[in-house]
């Protein structure tokens, strides 16, 4: 199993198909009785996003509102988790990397909270879940950011294209994204 450890690269030699999905868990804001449970009741709404990047410009948003970058299947999100309360993975983009364009040679994958007020003090946990995502692939991979933050948005990995084979990097880094523009200037602020 691939270690990720915070800025150490692993190889995915041999893996054409990457799933990486994230998962959470709502806080009760510290509160006991109703109003924590009540909190953790109605969840947290963070979305999984993957940014395609052309030599560090960003060419496709993968995330709910677009859930085909690339409309030919090789950039995809499985949907839109709003509560955080699945079980396994709340969110997950699968990268059929053999199928990217040639010029794609990097993907950032950001977890961001949209929602006016949200922020990763109103999440008690994250992890990164990384996959060999062919048929009989298995968990190559786990990573658990930090949460003690008021920020909104952690670019969690980088995928990068070496060769013909692909790499991933933990990334962790805390930021704030409330935006459309502000997540694609994270992926290029990450994205070598």
């Amino acid at each position: 199993m691939l270690s990720l450890l915070k800025n150490q690269t692993e190889g995915l030699t041999g893996v054409t198909v990457l799933r990486v999905g994230v998962a959470w868990k709502t806080s009760g804001g510290g509160q006991k009785g109703l109003m924590g449970r009540l909190r953790r009741a109605v969840g947290t709404d963070l979305d999984l996003v993957a940014v395609a990047l052309e030599d560090g410009r960003p060419k496709r948003l993968c995330w709910f509102d677009n859930e085909d970058a690339f409309d030919n299947g090789s950039l995809v999100t499985l949907g839109d988790n709003r509560t955080g309360k699945a079980t396994g993975d709340d969110e997950t983009i699968i990268a059929r990397l053999t199928d990217l364009p040639a010029s794609i040679n990097t993907l950032v994958f950001i977890v961001s909270a949209f929602k006016p007020g949200v922020s990763f003090a109103n999440i008690e946990g994250i992890t990164l879940n990384v996959y060999d995502g062919a048929p009989g692939g298995r968990k190559l991979g786990e990573y658990m950011p930090d949460i003690d933050s008021h920020n909104n948005a952690c670019v969690m990995a980088r995928a990068q294209r070496t060769g013909s084979d692909w790499a991933i990097t933990a990334v962790n880094e805390l930021d704030n994204a409330g935006s459309r523009d502000q997540l694609l200037q994270l992926a290029k602020q990450y994205s070598a």
